[in-house]
């Protein structure tokens, strides 16, 4: 497991923005989540999938629907960690981890925000078959 440097947050945020190809919004709002999430002293780690067991609960986060609405009607980033809260209250099971959806526009960010509000790492894939990118 390694901790995510906000400069590796910025990264991510232009490159999703770039492998979205102009689909899922922007993922500029999520920076600004995370960038106050870091001044608060919140951290984010990426988990290897690994390092998962199979017995491991990982929730993947997203948004749905028009990516207008969220620039529109600014959320805030507390409601994507209370929803995997609540999905874990319905399960009866506590989640290893978060992963996105997809690397593209908004939804490459949410995740990051879930975990910095549950104090669980990000798995380092997403449904789409993309990884994170890695600095060397």
């Amino acid at each position: 497991m390694r901790e995510v440097a906000l400069d590796d947050i910025e990264a991510l945020a232009v490159g999703a923005w770039i492998l979205g190809t102009g689909g899922g919004g922007s993922p500029y709002l999520g920076l600004l989540n995370m960038r106050r999430l870091y001044a608060e002293g919140r951290r984010v780690s990426l988990i290897s999938p690994l390092d998962l067991v199979d017995e491991d609960w990982v929730a993947v986060v997203s948004n749905m629907g028009a990516p207008l609405v969220g620039q529109e009607r600014l959320a805030d980033s507390r409601n994507v960690a209370r929803a995997v809260e609540i999905q874990q209250g319905l399960l009866g099971a506590e989640f290893r981890a978060v992963m996105s959806l997809e690397i593209g526009g908004g939804n490459g960010i949410q995740p990051l925000m879930a975990a910095a509000h549950l104090g669980v790492p990000v798995v380092d894939a997403d449904t789409m078959g993309r990884a994170y990118p890695e600095r060397k």
